[in-house]
C-alpha cells in the first residue's frame, strides 16, 4: 500500500488546524488579572481622616467648662452619685479648643454631652456679642450622651460677622435657678465660599480644613448616624475629638443621642 498520499493529506490537515489554532490566538484578547470592583460596604474603601484647623480668630475663650459648680451636676444627683462620678464625663459643650466655633448655617446646631441626671428639661440660651437676648428654646431631657440642639426655626437667623453666646442650662426643679449647672460656648456665622461636597464624610472633611467647626461636627454625627457599627467610621468620630486643636477625648466614646 502507497502511504505517502495519506501521509501528505494528514499532515497538511496538521498543518491547516494549527493554523486555525494560531489565528484565534493572536485574535483573542489578552488575558488580564482579576478587575478591581468598588465594594458597595464603603468601609472596605479608604477613609480619609477628618481633621479640624482652628481659624484663629481671636475671640473670646473657650468656656465649655463654665458653670455655677465645678461638677455641673443637679444638687440631687450631687448628693446620689456621690463618689460614684469622679471620672465620669460632666455636662460638656462640643466646641474646640480655646476657639470660638464658626459656621456656615443660619440656624446651627450646637452639641452638648448629657451626664445622666434627674433633670427632665434643658434651656438653650442664646445672646449675641453685646450680651443682648437673642432666643431661647426649651427641651426634654430623654437620657444621657450626646444631644443635638438646633435654634428654633422661630428664631431670627444668626447674622454673618457676628459673634453669638450659647449656654445650656439643666433645670433642676421645677423651673429655671440661678443655681442649675449650665455650660457656655461661642459660635460665629461666616459668609461660606465655596461649594462642599455632597458625601457626608467628605464634607467633614471638607469643612473641616476650613475651620467651620459646627457644620463639620454636624456632617460626621450624620456619618456617623448612618453607620452606627462601622469601627472605621467610629475611630474617625473618636481621632477627630481626641485631636489637639478639640480635645474632647473625655466624651469621644460617648454615645450619640
Amino acid at each position: 500500500m502507497n502511504f505517502q498520499p495519506l501521509f501528505m493529506s494528514m499532515s497538511i490537515s496538521f498543518l491547516l488546524l494549527a493554523g486555525s489554532v494560531l489565528a484565534l490566538a493572536q485574535s483573542a484578547p489578552e488575558e488580564q488579572g482579576p478587575i478591581p470592583i468598588h465594594n458597595a460596604d464603603e468601609s472596605q474603601a479608604p477613609i480619609p481622616q477628618v481633621l479640624f484647623r482652628p481659624s484663629r480668630t481671636g475671640r473670646p475663650p473657650d468656656t465649655r467648662g463654665a458653670g455655677s459648680r465645678n461638677d455641673r451636676l443637679c444638687p440631687q444627683d450631687r448628693a446620689a452619685n456621690s463618689g460614684v462620678t469622679a471620672d465620669a464625663p460632666a455636662l460638656t459643650a462640643l466646641v474646640p479648643n480655646d476657639e470660638e466655633g464658626l459656621t456656615w448655617a443660619e440656624r446651627p446646631t450646637v452639641w452638648v454631652y448629657l451626664p445622666e441626671t434627674s433633670a427632665r428639661q434643658m434651656v438653650l440660651s442664646i445672646s449675641d456679642e453685646d450680651s443682648q437676648p437673642h432666643s431661647q428654646r426649651f427641651l426634654p431631657i430623654t437620657g444621657s450622651g450626646i444631644v443635638g440642639i438646633s435654634l428654633d426655626e422661630s428664631a431670627p437667623p444668626l447674622e454673618v460677622g457676628r459673634s453669638y453666646q450659647w449656654a445650656v442650662v439643666l433645670v433642676c426643679g421645677d423651673r429655671p435657678s440661678p443655681n442649675d449647672p449650665f455650660v457656655t460656648a461661642w459660635v460665629r456665622r461666616v459668609a461660606g465660599s465655596g461649594e462642599p461636597p455632597e458625601d457626608a464624610l467628605e464634607q467633614a472633611v471638607w469643612y473641616g480644613e476650613r475651620g467651620i467647626w459646627y457644620d463639620a461636627l454636624a456632617a460626621l454625627v450624620e456619618v456617623r448616624r448612618s453607620q452606627p457599627t462601622d469601627q472605621a467610621i467610629t475611630d474617625i468620630w473618636s481621632s477627630f475629638l481626641t485631636q489637639p486643636s478639640v480635645r474632647l477625648g473625655a466624651v469621644a466614646n460617648e454615645p450619640l443621642q
